[in-house]
């Protein structure tokens, strides 16, 4: 064989495993994009509830109800996961400090769906920081490919258990 032909061969080999790299890490990345998408559904849904019980409050010019509107106008329009996730962090003491507030029966409605919807949450956020491991460890194992196509690792996201939200 001729060098021409060698260094073609490896050339043509390191393309190949280039792209089997590529096709993995696109694969992972998917994932935890699915994954982000349902933690952002299921964060929704708990903002839905919030934003009924502030509408469905008692005394909706109490300081909790108040706090909770706020933090819920925060949560809409806050990026980046840090701030997400104490802004999220947040509307669980809020929600939790609206419970004695109390309200009409669509405000009892949203206190019953609570519970539900943070296990979901919670859950939810479980599964994309499972996801993101496993792809920030295929980024490390994967090292080459990842710095050639700029494959950046992720960020997990972190809540915190509110206990009393979960009555």
């Amino acid at each position: 064989m001729t060098l021409i032909g060698i260094v073609g061969l490896a050339a043509l080999w390191a393309v190949v495993l280039l792209a089997l790299g590529k096709r993995r890490l696109q694969a992972q990345a998917t994932g935890v994009a699915a994954a982000w998408s349902r933690v952002q559904a299921s964060l929704e849904r708990r903002h839905e509830l919030g934003r009924q019980m502030v509408a469905s409050a008692a005394r909706p010019d109490d300081p909790p109800v108040y706090a909770l509107h706020d933090v819920l106008t925060q949560a809409e329009f806050v990026s980046g996961f840090a701030m997400k996730a104490r802004t999220e962090n947040q509307l669980s003491r809020g929600l939790r400090d609206a419970l004695a507030v109390g309200g009409d029966e669509r405000f009892a409605e949203a206190v019953t769906a609570l519970p539900a919807a943070f296990e979901a949450m919670q859950n939810a956020a479980t599964d994309y920081n499972a996801q993101v491991r496993d792809y920030n460890a295929a980024l490390d194992r994967q090292s080459f490919v990842s710095r050639f196509f700029r494959y950046e690792p992720r960020e997990e996201f972190c809540l915190e258990a509110v206990e009393e939200e979960k009555r």
